[in-house]
């Protein structure tokens, strides 16, 4: 235990000073080599594990030139580990996925080699099913009492549902992991984008964990990017244009339609912002239907949030009001605002790609903006710059 705290203490450490830890990687990194490599019994599995986790961050920390030699050291033990057979509730797992994510943003395209190994347990951690147990709410087998800590329990209507958060949080890891190598690798991540897309894409609607969803949600315009960039420096592999056409009829109506049946107001913040960037990096791919879909439930985003903002409202006449209550009604208000924001950011996005095409549909829009109009003012003065700036004279 004293050991796994010192390796805790010394990544962070390293993760603090970063450059300026040079000074002391060759005296620390045989060290955390050697622990790697020899504490291999099931007593030590935490002991690998936070060795394996100390190890990347001091690479993170001292950057490609410095690791590069004990890198792929590193990698032939985390390559010879990921092939063993671990036991279930081997932490390894989980801290090797966030180890592969660090030595990628490390080596950046140096990387790529090593991806054929990392992709197929990573893509087996994302499609995970969730393990889930339903009783009654008032059955003799209650679950809470169960000694298994990993369990949570909701209790809806008269079900009582258990959910095994370990199972969960390894899909998490695992999805935000693939977010990070599409972001990080761009182009080269192009070969596994025709398996990741269908595993991360559903994931928009995993009701059971929001950090799958966020991961999920924030992969999908580093997918469109990598894929469009791929085809551009042509490393498609025969691929043209209308592989980003398909990719972005895939991804575009799927976070639409996540959107409209999301009910956390930070996350759909993050739906629209993706959305935004899919509008931008897919620019004219996007259709006439798909761009009447986005703005049909932009109008619900915005009846939606203006129906929230008049409830608080009545939350705050109450009696029992108190400062609590007041600090949490500012976050969601806060929340709101982002929410407001990133539609303000996509008109501009439509109005620059579309011009004088996407007049009629803005105009629709226009009475929903009015409650918006004093958190948007400074965005929908830039939309009407970008409106005389873009579409023809005939405007005015």
């Amino acid at each position: 235990m004293v050991q796994e705290g010192a390796l805790t203490a010394l990544a962070s450490v390293a993760d603090s000073s970063q450059e300026h830890f040079q000074k002391y990687y060759d005296a620390v990194m045989p060290y955390l080599k050697t622990i790697l490599v020899n504490a291999n019994d099931k007593a030590n599995c935490m002991l690998r594990a936070k060795s394996m986790e100390c190890i990347s961050l001091v690479g993170m920390a001292v950057g490609k030139d410095k690791f590069r030699d004990d890198a792929k050291q590193v990698m032939d033990v985390l390559m010879s580990l990921q092939g063993s057979q671990m036991e279930s509730d081997d932490p390894t797992t989980s801290y090797m996925l966030q180890a592969w994510a660090r030595l990628c943003k490390c080596l950046g395209q140096d990387f790529l080699p090593y991806m054929s190994v990392v992709m197929p347990p990573l893509l087996q951690s994302a499609q995970l099913k969730p393990d889930v147990t339903i009783t009654s709410a008032d059955s003799d087998n209650d679950i809470d009492d169960t000694d298994d800590e990993s369990m949570e329990t909701i209790t809806l209507g008269d079900k009582r549902i258990g959910i095994k958060t370990s199972v969960l949080e390894e899909k998490a890891t695992a999805c935000n992991m693939l977010c990070c190598y599409a972001d990080e690798l761009k182009e080269g991540f192009f070969p596994w984008i025709d398996q990741v897309a269908p595993t991360l894409v559903p994931l928009l609607k995993f009701y059971f964990h929001e950090e799958v969803r966020k991961a999920a949600v924030s992969a999908m315009p580093e997918l469109l990017r990598s894929a469009k960039l791929a085809v551009e420096k042509g490393l498609a592999q025969g691929r043209n244009e209308s592989y980003i056409k398909q990719l972005s009829d895939y991804i575009i109506p799927a976070l639409v339609e996540a959107l409209h049946k999301e009910p956390d107001t930070e996350i759909c913040a993050s739906m629209l912002d993706a959305l935004n960037e899919c509008l931008q990096i897919s620019g004219t791919f996007v259709d006439e239907n798909q761009v009447r879909s986005i703005v049909d439930e932009i109008k619900l985003v915005i009846t939606a949030s203006s129906s929230r903002k008049r409830e608080r409202a009545e939350r705050a006449k109450v009696e029992d009001f108190d400062a609590e209550e007041s600090e949490l009604i500012k976050e969601e208000n806060e929340q709101e605002e982002d929410v407001f924001d990133q539609v303000g950011e996509i008109l501009g996005t439509l109005i620059k790609t579309f011009k004088a095409s996407f007049l009629p549909l803005f105009e629709e829009l226009s009475s929903y903006l009015t409650p918006m109009w004093v958190s948007l003012f400074p965005r929908l003065q830039l939309l009407f710059r970008a409106l005389l700036h873009n579409v023809d004279v005939q405007i005015l």
